[in-house]
């Protein structure tokens, strides 16, 4: 009888180890979000520069009574076009034919279904002007070659090797950058610390000319052309590490 007795307080005491053992927890603290922290700005640089290259908007549009025919004439108006451009210097890989459209022109008579009066044929170039005190003369010439077909949309302003004034945008775009995590620091009362992190988006912009739509005969006094100026600006997004 006293070893049964005896028995039981040691079986009461392995339930009770093994119950505790169930019950147990760890408890580990989450963990801290590391992109989440930091102060996080966006600077901005910018340059202005002397632009050196036009790209022109300029192409054809021809009407004829059958597609063959608007083809034909659409054809030579551009071939006329092409010419021209080259013969004032374009280089042919500056010349890119950027759309060619044959449609149907419509009339629209009251109370009657629309029917078809003829076709139109387009041709639209992209033409890069290296010499901008030239620009002039090639639109003047191009439109007198291609006729009444001619069609001048616009002309944009660039730089063909943005590269040394992007260098120079994106050091003030740090700069700017890192003055505005120091205002934010010093209203909250804490300090900038390292780099985190930095991405940069850039966008070369400039002045843009519409010149309407034009054709005939060669005029005396040359089209002016101002380039202006235009801006090399870069956007960087930076984050900064906090100091107390």
């Amino acid at each position: 009888m006293r070893m049964r007795l005896l028995a039981i307080p040691v079986l009461a005491v392995s339930f009770l180890a093994a119950a505790c053992e169930e019950d147990t927890t760890v408890n580990v603290p989450p963990q801290e979000d590391s992109s989440l922290t930091g102060i996080s700005v966006t600077g901005l640089g910018e340059v202005r520069a002397e632009p050196d290259i036009a790209t022109l908007t300029i192409g054809i549009e021809a009407s004829a009574p059958t597609v063959q025919e608007a083809r034909e004439k659409g054809a030579d108006a551009a071939t006329r076009l092409i010419n021209s451009l080259k013969s004032n210097g374009v280089d042919e890989k500056d010349i890119v034919t950027t759309s060619v459209n044959i449609y149907p022109q419509y009339f629209y008579p009251e109370n009657e279904p629309a029917r078809i009066t003829g076709y139109i044929a387009s041709n639209l170039l992209a033409v890069t002007v290296r010499d901008l005190d030239n620009a002039g003369r090639v639109i003047d010439d191009g439109v007198t070659a291609a006729g009444d077909a001619a069609r001048l949309q616009g002309i944009a302003f660039g730089i063909d090797d943005p590269e040394p004034y992007l260098e120079e945008a994106r050091e003030k775009a740090v700069a700017d950058a890192k003055s505005r995590a120091e205002t934010f620091a010093t209203a909250a009362g804490v300090s900038v610390g390292t780099l985190l992190s930095i991405s940069e988006s850039s966008a070369p912009s400039g002045p843009i000319l519409r010149a309407p739509t034009t054709g005939g005969a060669p005029y005396d006094t040359v089209t002016p052309i101002q380039p202006g100026q235009t801006t090399v600006s870069v956007a960087v997004s930076v984050r900064f590490a906090i100091q107390p």
